[in-house]
C-alpha cells in the first residue's frame, strides 16, 4: 500500500521564504513579539510546504 500523499501547500515555498526575509528587513534583524508570532507561523507553514514537496522513494 502506497502512502498518503500530503496535501499540496496553499503557497509555494518561494513565497514563504519571501515574506520570511522580508519580515526581517523590514524588522532590521529584530523582531518584536508580534514579529516573532509571525515568524513562528511562517515556519509552521514553510516546514508543512516542505514535507508536501518530498516525494517518497520508489
Amino acid at each position: 500500500m502506497s502512502p498518503t500523499p500530503a496535501p499540496a501547500p496553499e503557497r509555494p515555498l518561494a513565497e514563504i521564504n519571501s515574506d520570511i526575509r522580508g519580515l526581517f528587513a523590514r524588522a532590521e534583524g529584530r523582531l518584536s513579539d508580534a514579529e516573532r508570532v509571525r515568524h513562528a507561523v511562517l515556519l509552521e507553514e514553510w516546514a508543512a510546504a516542505i514535507k508536501a514537496s518530498v516525494v517518497p522513494a520508489a
